[in-house]
């Protein structure tokens, strides 16, 4: 077995976490394959093998990302296209998508190198935006968002499924969102939540200016056509928070299923409904939060 290591060298305790994590694996044996980025971060001798990320993702078995969920999204859309299985290992805060907490990553390795996790497979969108200037193509995990930007006014998006017209959106902007993506900017605008498992397309809008106005869930093999209608100015088109493109009236953005998907390490240790409680604090126990002193605010 050889791992890819990859992280974000802005977050705390990212180099301690690594060396950790690698002397681990020494201990056991298992080879190690290095995202070139970090090579001086960990002071690495020549003895190590460090490669650009892409390159990195076809080189080994799986791929472990130190970060958090932004650090996932990037590694995803980096070595996603391999079919390596990816790893997260989770130095942010929410961390929806990185799978393993520091206090069980020594367990997570005994896992990995017995064989002991699964396999899941985890739906990506792409996004097609034909401009004036010719068509571009991307790929979005979590979600593709058209926003107003910096322009303090509403924007009109109009949106057809499969060449029918669904509705013209008088809002701040509208998110289509992948499975994964519905515990993100969905959520907070008020879409569903989907079991990462699942394939579907989620699109959810921004303070809409009326009220019935509300999220659909699309089956996945919808395609979906979005553009502006109101001419005065111009928005913006965001794909994962990685990639920002100006969007202007006269252009067209297409999202749908993506023709691959991301294969993720799925350890056991819990399920999404486990995630669910413990990242947004439901069912927590009122009765012994009063007792212990500390009643719930009004």
């Amino acid at each position: 077995m050889i791992i890819g290591i990859a992280g974000n060298k802005n977050k705390p305790r990212v180099r301690e976490t690594i060396l950790h994590f690698c002397a681990r694996l020494d201990e056991l044996g298992v080879k190690q394959l290095f995202d070139r980025e970090l090579k001086e971060f960990l002071g690495l001798g020549p003895e190590c093998r460090c490669l650009p990320l892409v390159e990195l993702g076809r080189q080994c078995d799986i791929m472990a990302a130190f970060g958090g969920d932004g650090t996932l999204l990037a590694t995803a859309s980096d070595i996603g296209a391999s079919g390596t299985p990816i790893l997260g290992v989770n130095l942010g805060g929410l961390g929806f998508l990185a799978e393993v907490p520091l206090e069980e990553m020594d367990e997570t390795i005994d896992d990995l190198v017995a064989g002991r996790f699964a396999l899941i497979e985890r739906m990506l969108l792409k996004v097609t935006i034909e401009q004036s200037g010719g068509r571009k193509s991307f790929h979005a995990l979590n979600d593709v968002v058209i926003e107003k930007g910096s322009v303090p006014r509403l924007i009109l998006v109009e949106a057809s499924v499969d060449g029918t017209f669904l509705n013209t959106y008088r809002c701040d902007g509208v998110i289509i969102a992948t499975p994964t993506g519905s515990t993100a900017y969905s959520l907070s605008a008020g879409g569903p939540l989907l079991m990462p498992t699942m394939e579907a397309i989620i699109v959810t809008p921004i303070c809409p200016h009326s009220l019935t106005v509300r999220p659909i869930v699309l089956s996945e093999s919808c395609r979906l056509e979005l553009g502006l209608v109101n001419h005065s100015h111009v928005a913006q088109v965001n794909i994962d928070g990685r990639n920002r493109l100006s969007l202007n009236p006269d252009d067209r953005v297409y999202v749908e299923r993506g023709e691959y998907r991301i294969k993720w390490v799925d350890t056991g240790k819990r399920d999404f409904f486990n995630v669910l409680r413990t990242k947004l604090n439901w069912g927590i126990d009122l009765t012994a939060i009063k007792s212990a002193g500390h009643p719930p605010e009004a």
